[in-house]
């Protein structure tokens, strides 16, 4: 497979090994070299493909070194790069789009190749309809930073919003939302999405606290329903 020059973003799996393009799996093999986000998800990806091709990787403690090397790479030497994070759709609160727009300013292009998306796979099943929604993403992780984030969003927004957060803070997000939000509050959390232990949970906030209590940590998303005007 022959590529042409630039910097591809490129989807893996969030969870089911097999939910991984044919596209993607050919770009990583024919690219110069991945970006991976962190060595251990990245090199286990590539070897249960048995992709033998270069890597480096760009996250959160190396990010402004590593843009500028890769950029290097890419304008000086013109390498095709493919870039992707630990799981899913890079890019998300993820490192990297400090890379992205340098080369969108500087006539590099960049190619998407999609795939699977945690946010993408939590709306096909929340069976809300999809002519609008929020993406929030993360919450300050300190409590009172949260709780009063939490107060900004209740009072600025009344639409369906998707919200993530790390895998071991869902106990204590769910708290939060009820005390903030209403414990009466519609809202659908998707546990350990397309993993054997994936789970789908509907109710108010009150009763996801029940719902997910013994859950072990794992990674999951919380799509909170806009409050329906009373006619």
């Amino acid at each position: 497979m022959e590529l042409k020059f630039g910097l591809y973003i490129i989807a893996t799996p969030i969870g089911n090994p097999d939910d991984i393009t044919i596209r993607a799996l050919n770009t990583l093999k024919a690219v110069d070299l991945v970006v991976l986000e962190e060595r251990k998800p990245g090199t286990t990806l590539l070897r249960r493909h048995e992709i033998k091709t270069d890597w480096i990787e760009l996250n959160e403690h190396n990010e402004k070194k590593m843009t500028d090397e890769i950029f290097e790479m890419l304008i000086m030497e013109r390498k095709t790069v493919g870039l992707i994070s630990d799981a899913g759709t890079p890019l998300f609160a993820d490192p990297g789009n400090k890379l992205v727009h340098l080369c969108h300013e500087n006539g590099i292009p960049v190619y998407p190749v999609p795939g699977a998306s945690s946010l993408m796979a939590m709306l096909q099943v929340s069976g809300i309809p999809l002519r609008n929604f929020h993406f929030y993403g993360f919450l300050p992780p300190g409590k009172e930073e949260r709780i009063q984030a939490l107060k900004t969003y209740k009072a600025q927004y009344n639409i369906d919003t998707v919200f993530l957060d790390a895998p071991y803070r869902l106990k204590s997000l769910l708290r939060d939302m009820a005390n903030v939000l209403g414990s009466n509050r519609k809202a659908i959390v998707g546990y350990k999405l397309t993993y054997p232990q994936e789970k789908i949970f509907l109710g108010t906030l009150g009763e996801m606290i029940t719902m997910t209590e013994d859950l072990p940590k794992g990674e999951f998303v919380v799509v909170i329903s806009k409050v329906l005007k009373k006619s």
